[in-house]
């Protein structure tokens, strides 16, 4: 709305002109209907007078009682009727006859202001206090005539109260005029402004609603002048801005959604070097909030010297600069972001800020150091036995007098040899299969009970030549899950084969199964040497061993417990870890029931 309202103050300024216009009017109309009033009585005391004055010939002439009487008699019924105060005065200011009071005991009039100029100039009029009446008059005094002689006076007079009542009357008739006039341009003058104003009202207060963002309003009007003109532009307008919004709001929700949904990190920064945009990735990879860092300067929100480095290098070139950065402590910890800078310029080259994306390739090189390791890991593991498959070989070639109990020592070797290179290639053919099957498994029930209740049947003779205690904790009723059964007996298997690996002579193994809601859980628990808080973040990692030379000299691959979790993933499964240093593992896998 308009402060003050539109209304209000068109409405206030013609109030003004017409109460001003009125009293203006009122005023000079009062003083000329004031001025042709008196006119007027003047009028009428003058043709009262003419009357008069041929009435009072044949009493001037003969100025006898009885005439006088008569007169007098006449005059009063005269003045009666008219209302007026009548006189005939004899040249010599002696008063013939009067309306209101005895002749007699009046004063002589020849000094009278309107009979002194009477004489002179015919007929006169005077205003003045009546002694004999205690009222202020309006006199008419005239000759009367006859043969170029002044026979007498005659008189007429009205109270100027009398007048003053009827010019008041007038004065009110005047004033009530302009009071119903003035209301009725008012009533007029408000129906006009309202009419001009609330087009206005209606525009004031959608463009209101338009500049808080809500560019649905539009203006009716039935106006064909021009504010309806007016109005319809302003529709229009509104109209085509609500399009160009639009427009722009879905751009901006679109472009906010790819930066949204983009897994690298981009920020914006203006020509001010204040942070403009910042999406959620690059607020995390900085470990900032995206509302704390919105119209900040960036050297004091980004700390890291790399970005910093090459905004200012790519600002300066106009050119895209890509660096590296890295942080942490270990393998796993460390993050290794690759930072690509670029100068933004508008179509006339001016510039207008610069583009930073941030692209965490932690994972990448992870996978690359676990691929490298992975080779120099295989390459060795492979190269061991290999080599002394060869090495013996050789050795029994060349000595052809070996005798024949070292001879099939040596043949015993190389079949152990080769048995750990066949394991070898087996466990690296099954970790290349479970990982890199995309297609969904076709599995089949499977009796959880009976797999493990077989795993351990498997491994009790190993268990009795190491003097291990192992002992389970397995339920009567049969638990079933959907999968394969090779691959879980492999699981089961792998879980005790580690148990046995690192757990010395009269340790204790024991495996349970149970039920935990819709999951079967399976434990296996051992009191071998235990892993350290640090190496259980990798013991699941591939050819990663707790005691190398010990897992070696057992014939270990370091591929069975990077087996089980594949196996446990493939299955919709888990498997947690609870490990101390020389006092045992327990590993327990869930896998969901059906």
């Amino acid at each position: 709305m308009l402060n003050p309202n539109l209304l209000v103050r068109l409405f206030t300024g013609y109030i003004i002109i017409i109460m001003v216009s009125v009293t203006i009017v009122s005023v000079l109309a009062s003083r000329q209907i004031s001025k042709n009033s008196l006119a007027d009585i003047e009028e009428s005391l003058s043709i009262r007078s003419q009357l008069l004055v041929e009435l009072a010939k044949p009493t001037f002439r003969n100025l006898s009682t009885p005439q006088l009487e008569n007169i007098q008699e006449t005059i009063v019924r005269l003045g009666a009727n008219t209302q007026s105060r009548l006189t005939l005065i004899a040249p010599s200011g002696t008063v013939v006859a009067d309306s209101q009071q005895a002749p007699q005991s009046m004063d002589n009039h020849a000094g009278r202001p309107e009979i002194i100029a009477a004489g002179k100039i015919n007929k006169a009029t005077a205003i003045r206090f009546s002694q004999t009446l205690q009222l202020q008059m309006l006199y008419l005094a005239q000759q009367v005539v006859e043969n170029d002689n002044v026979l007498g006076y005659v008189r007429v007079s009205l109270p100027l109260s009398t007048i003053d009542k009827k010019l008041a009357d007038l004065r009110i008739s005047v004033l009530v005029s302009a009071i119903i006039s003035a209301i009725i341009a008012l009533i007029l003058g408000f129906y006009f402004v309202k009419r001009f104003s609330d087009p206005l009202t209606k525009i004031t207060r959608v463009a209101e609603a338009i500049s808080k963002g809500d560019y649905s309003k539009r203006i009716v009007t039935t106006h064909k002048d021009e504010i309806g003109l007016l109005v319809e532009a302003f529709n229009r307008m509104a109209e085509s801005s609500e399009r160009r919004m639009d427009s722009i709001v879905a751009d901006k929700n679109r472009l906010a959604m790819i930066f949204q949904g983009m897994v690298e990190g981009v920020i914006y920064v203006d020509e001010t070097n204040h942070i403009s945009h910042i999406n959620q990735p690059a607020a995390k990879m900085l470990n900032l909030s995206i509302s704390g860092a919105i119209n900040q300067l960036v050297d004091e929100k980004i700390k890291a010297k790399e970005i910093l480095s090459a905004l200012e290098q790519a600002i300066s070139t106009q050119n895209i600069i890509k660096v590296q950065m890295q942080h942490g402590d270990s393998i796993i910890k460390t993050e290794v972001i690759d930072i690509y800078a670029a100068a933004l310029n508008n179509d006339i080259g001016e510039p207008i800020g610069a583009v930073i994306v941030l692209n965490n390739i932690s994972e990448l090189a992870y996978l690359e150091t676990v691929r490298r390791d992975f080779v120099a890991n295989a390459s060795h593991e492979l190269k061991t036995p290999i080599t002394a498959i060869r090495g013996l070989t050789e050795t029994r070639l060349d000595d052809k007098a070996m005798p024949e109990e070292i001879r099939n020592r040596f043949i015993e070797k190389i079949k152990v040899q080769s048995i750990r290179l066949s394991t070898l290639v087996a466990d690296l053919m099954n970790i290349s299969r479970l990982e890199a099957s995309k297609s969904v498994p076709a599995f089949k029930p499977i009796n959880l009970t009976q797999s493990v209740k077989c795993s351990i049947d498997h491994a009790w003779n190993i268990c009795q030549e190491k003097q291990i205690n192992l002992s389970n904790d397995l339920p009567k009723e049969q638990l079933m899950i959907e999968g394969d059964s090779q691959e879980i007996s492999q699981l089961i298997d792998n879980l005790l084969d580690n148990a046995i690996n690192y757990t010395s002579s009269l340790g204790n193994i024991n495996v349970s199964l149970s039920r935990d809601n819709q999951q079967a859980k399976i434990v296996v628990k051992d009191t071998g040497i235990g892993i350290s808080y640090n190496q259980q973040q990798r013991i699941f990692e591939r050819f990663y061993r707790v005691d190398t030379a010990r897992s070696r000299e057992l014939g270990g691959t370091g591929l069975g417990l990077s087996i089980v979790k594949n196996i446990v993933e493939i299955h919709c499964g888990a498997i947690e870890l609870k490990s101390k240093k020389n006092h045992g593992s327990t590993f327990t896998v869930y896998l969901p029931l059906i």
